[in-house]
């Protein structure tokens, strides 16, 4: 993604950001600004990228949509996190639409589908914005495990700052084990065990969650899930447990519920 800044949409997301970027108040605060500014590039990127893919064309007042929120959509999370701590009770995405809102009041589209990016797809999704959040989801989820799969270690680093290590946690919760069984994306709020290895696999059930044809047929192209799922057994298990047995054990559990066909 090139910056316009004669480009009204990408100047209100820049201002946003390059705002906080410049007037951190912790290293904390500085990175996390500019990791998730970086992570509305590559959504960005990815968004077109879906465009790209999908047949028969979509019209050009659509494309404008979708990547216009692409950039719009994660521009409230600069506004999630302050003096090094992450405020977790924060809606984004409510942040995010209410700054549309005041910058940028005819978009209501873009808005609406920040509202909602961060939330499961509903009947409740309004139809005149449904097919912009198919695509802005899609394209946020796609771009998350292409980071993950390309900057494991600076991902690893990054997480570790927000969520316990749990050394010998090899319990892999029902919710995950339920989602992959009902082919759908894991319901957080269900989750028993929150531990960093039940999040990280909940990701892989993100594939489920696909709504658009061209975001599944990229997925398969790339391999991003099976890549994601190998990284996850070879970096991220030795993580989570010293023991070389318990590490062979999960790694095997781990294939047998995500096997390489689940994501072709």
């Amino acid at each position: 993604m090139q910056i316009d800044l004669s480009d009204k949409v990408t100047r209100v997301l820049v201002q946003e950001y390059v705002n906080k970027i410049c007037h951190f108040d912790t290293q904390e605060d500085l990175d996390w600004n500019v990791h998730k500014l970086i992570h509305t590039f590559d959504v960005v990127k990815m968004a077109q990228g879906l465009i790209n893919h999908t047949r028969p064309k979509l019209s050009k007042g659509m494309q404008k949509h979708i990547l216009d929120a692409a950039v719009l959509h994660d521009i409230g999370r600069c506004h999630e996190f302050k003096n090094g701590e992450h405020l977790r009770m924060v809606d984004h995405g409510k942040i995010g639409a209410d700054l549309i809102k005041k910058y940028l009041p005819k978009m209501k589209i873009e808005a609406e589908t920040t509202l909602r990016h961060n939330k499961l797809p509903s009947d409740k999704d309004p139809k005149d914005c449904r097919m912009v959040l198919n695509y802005v989801r899609d394209a946020d989820m796609l771009a998350n495990i292409s980071y993950q799969i390309a900057h494991i270690d600076i991902w690893l680093k990054h997480i570790f700052q927000y969520f316990p290590r749990a050394k010998g946690e090899i319990k892999i919760d029902e919710e995950v084990l339920c989602a992959v069984k009902e082919r759908r994306p894991v319901k957080i709020e269900r989750a028993k065990e929150r531990t960093f290895l039940n999040m990280v696999l909940a990701q892989l059930c993100w594939y489920y969650g696909l709504k658009t044809k061209a975001a599944v047929q990229m997925a398969q192209k790339e391999q991003f899930f099976v890549r994601f799922k190998r990284i996850i057994c070879e970096k991220i298990v030795p993580e989570i447990t010293p023991v070389k047995k318990q590490q062979e054990q999960l790694v095997k559990k781990i294939e047998e519920i995500f096997p390489d066909k689940l994501f072709q």
